[in-house]
């Protein structure tokens, strides 16, 4: 295992693969384990790094009710500079993508590219989440055993197939137990989210910017990563098919083919 050093902890990392550095950002509540195998497509072309943020999986630094996005995009600093790597393409989901954006903004330097999954920001007309995704999400701390089909269900299109959330909800159960996630990382996660309403910053990111959402998000609006596309000048828009609040799930092979292709345009080696 390796671990990056911070002023709060450790935090766990894993490479894999070859070729320009990517580092991918999970959500609310997940971390390394969470990829569902599509770290590992990406690492056939790109040398990945995935990590267990503050307070989840592995990592030693806590997530406390006060921390922010910024100080999970200063552990992401952190293990470049472990690694000695001087910049990274960084892509992020939900609140992954909003750190995704912070990283972009406190360390443009260490920026090449970022991609930005189904992310949400203050002033944009659109609720944050859905109505069902915050009803769940107050039911969660009571019902946690219970929670995994309907998170299932709002992570992923209609269109996909009944037994792939099955697959989904069955996984989730096992790595929760396995690894014991708390709850109070979570609870640290969420309200940092809340507090990230950077959206008049956003002019600011000098780095090329890819949005991407699922047509068929049920989770967060689609409004929201139309929103971020509109304030981003010049940021790719890619609007996914048949696909939910993690595109990388229902379309793995589309989400492969955009990113790869993206991250090889805005490649100083490419």
């Amino acid at each position: 295992m390796a671990f990056a050093k911070t002023p709060h902890g450790k935090i766990h990392y894993t490479i894999k693969g070859q070729g320009d550095v990517v580092v991918l950002i999970r959500g609310l509540g997940r971390w390394s384990v969470h990829w569902h195998g599509w770290d590992h497509e990406l690492a056939k072309e790109f040398k990945v790094i995935t990590f267990d943020s503050k307070g989840l999986g592995y990592s030693t630094s806590p997530m406390r009710p006060w921390h922010s996005i910024k100080e999970i995009a200063e552990d992401i600093a952190s293990i470049l500079k472990h690694e000695r790597i001087q910049a990274a393409h960084v892509i992020g989901t939900s609140l992954g993508g909003m750190t995704a954006l912070e990283f972009a903004l406190s360390y443009p330097e260490l920026t090449k590219s970022i991609t930005v999954i189904a992310a949400s920001i203050g002033r944009s007309g659109h609720m944050r989440i859905s109505r069902a995704a915050a009803k769940m999400l107050i039911l969660a701390p009571r019902q946690m055993k219970n929670i995994y089909p309907e998170l299932a269900r709002l992570l992923t299109s209609p269109a996909s197939p009944d037994h792939l959330r099955l697959k989904l909800a069955s996984e989730w159960a096992a790595e929760d137990e396995k690894y014991r996630k708390p709850i109070f990382p979570v609870i640290g996660q969420l309200i940092a989210a809340f507090r990230f309403r950077h959206w008049e910053r956003l002019a600011q990111i000098t780095s090329p910017a890819h949005i991407i959402a699922g047509k068929d998000d049920l989770f967060v609006p689609l409004g929201n990563s139309l929103f971020l596309h509109k304030k981003m000048p010049g940021s790719q828009l890619t609007e996914v098919d048949h696909a939910g609040h993690e595109p990388h799930v229902d379309q793995p092979t589309v989400m492969t083919k955009v990113v790869s292709e993206f991250i090889k345009k805005h490649s100083p080696t490419a």
